[in-house]
């Protein structure tokens, strides 16, 4: 996902659309650190339901929090995209 979705939506969105370069950058990784947890392909939740102890339920119970969290991220960027370019503008003065 990462290396298929950038080269079709970046001529799309940070050059026609105005969006700077690197914050579109993080928030496609925010994007599919959502989409390694959120079915259809949810890979970490797959791996762990390897081991029969662990039901899919007890598991995504435990993936909850950090869900959440991600999609709050997820919308504070897309709210506030300075929270994304600060601190790169504080190394590159």
């Amino acid at each position: 996902m990462i290396l298929a979705t950038p080269p079709i939506f970046y001529p799309a969105a940070p050059l026609k659309l105005g969006f700077h370069p690197l914050w579109f950058g993080i928030t496609i990784g925010v994007v599919a650190m959502i989409g390694v947890v959120i079915p259809p392909v949810a890979i970490c939740v797959f791996v762990v339901k390897i081991y029969p102890r662990f039901l899919l339920a007890c598991i995504y119970k435990g993936v909850t929090p950090f869900l959440i969290s991600l999609v709050l991220v997820w919308g504070l960027l897309f709210l506030f995209p300075q929270l994304a370019l600060w601190l790169p503008s504080v190394f590159y003065k």
